[in-house]
């Protein structure tokens, strides 16, 4: 009866072999393997589609916006010729004294900025309130003047949605005789009944230069946004739009023979052929705003005329275009 006792608990406590428990244990590791391999790549894939859709919103945004910007520039109320409109000083300008509202350059650029300098535009204007040292080398920057689409007041008749802000603003003053002028006013004062407004329009003026910024909010962020000066009261202020905007390319499609027509397409036109544009070419270059894992960016990109080589970094990329007619400057030109 002992022995049969001994012999139950020697076989009770029989366990794995050496090569089982290495068996088990390969097993284990495979299987735990297979878990973080699937795990990782749904976190991948998951960082992708969320950074491609962020990318592709602000593509679309900058690409509305500067269309649109575009398709206005020159625009002054309506009035076929704007050359008799005397410039004033808004106060702290962007260049000289009376940028902002002189009507002579609607549209200005500069040409792949190269640094080291302050930003002039091809007409010779140079942008000294914006910060040289953050905008991204090798981009172009834009310049453009025009007025609201919409008046804020119309021969006495308030645009709806007018607020009664009682912050100064700069208006295109149209009379009824067709003669135009430049006037601060609060929009609270295109309210006031007391005021004789039925001999005048008022067009809110609209001047803004966008710029590729090296960052977003801080120098060491990194990401690099699309930004604009834009004349808001007595003065330039700075706006941020879009990040993940790292590079922006304008072509402008001259008309040399006043057919409406563009003959050829320049890069870097001249302050002269600028006159002649009629067409604007746009090209976006949208990098995602954290880097994406697994992922290396081996290939080149096509902005226009200008050719980006790989950059071999984490970071996902995409390039958008569209082409603008410049519709005012072709229907009030010469």
């Amino acid at each position: 009866m002992a022995a049969t006792i001994r012999n139950l608990g020697a076989a009770s406590g029989h366990g794995f072999s050496l090569v089982e428990l290495m068996v088990s244990m390969f097993l284990g590791v495979i299987l735990t393997a297979g878990f973080v391999s699937t795990y990782l790549g749904a976190k991948r894939s998951a960082v992708y589609d969320e950074e491609l859709a962020r990318m592709q919103e602000s593509g679309r945004y900058a690409m509305r916006l500067l269309s649109r910007e575009l398709a206005m520039v020159g625009f002054y109320a309506g009035v076929p010729s704007v050359s008799e409109v005397v410039a004033v000083p808004v106060g702290e300008d962007c260049s000289h004294q009376n940028w902002s509202l002189d009507v002579e350059n609607a549209l200005e650029f500069v040409n792949n900025y190269p640094g080291n300098a302050v930003p002039t535009s091809q007409k010779g204007t140079a942008f000294t309130c914006l910060d040289a040292d953050a905008i991204q080398l090798n981009t172009d920057l834009l310049a453009i003047k025009r007025t609201a689409s919409d008046a804020s007041l119309h021969r006495g008749v308030v645009a709806g949605g007018l607020t009664a802000s009682t912050g100064e603003i700069w208006y295109f003053r149209l009379a009824s005789d067709a003669s135009a002028e430049w006037q601060k006013l609060r929009p609270i004062d295109l309210l006031d009944p007391s005021i004789d407004m039925s001999l005048y329009s008022y067009w809110e003026a609209v001047s803004k230069i966008f710029f590729i910024r090296r960052y977003s909010v801080s120098s060491s962020d990194g990401i690099p946004t699309l930004c604009m000066e834009t004349l808001a009261g007595h003065r330039m202020t700075l706006r941020c739009l879009a990040e993940g905007v790292e590079d922006l390319q304008f072509e402008f499609g001259i008309d040399t023979d006043a057919d409406g027509v563009p003959n050829q397409y320049k890069a870097a036109p001249t302050g002269d052929e600028m006159q002649y544009a009629v067409v604007a070419k746009i090209h976006i270059l949208l990098r995602s705003v954290s880097r994406i894992p697994g992922h290396k960016d081996q290939n080149s990109y096509a902005l226009g005329q200008k050719i980006l080589l790989p950059r071999h970094d984490f970071y996902l990329r995409r390039v958008m275009s569209s082409s603008i007619l410049l519709r005012n400057r072709l229907q009030f030109r010469g």
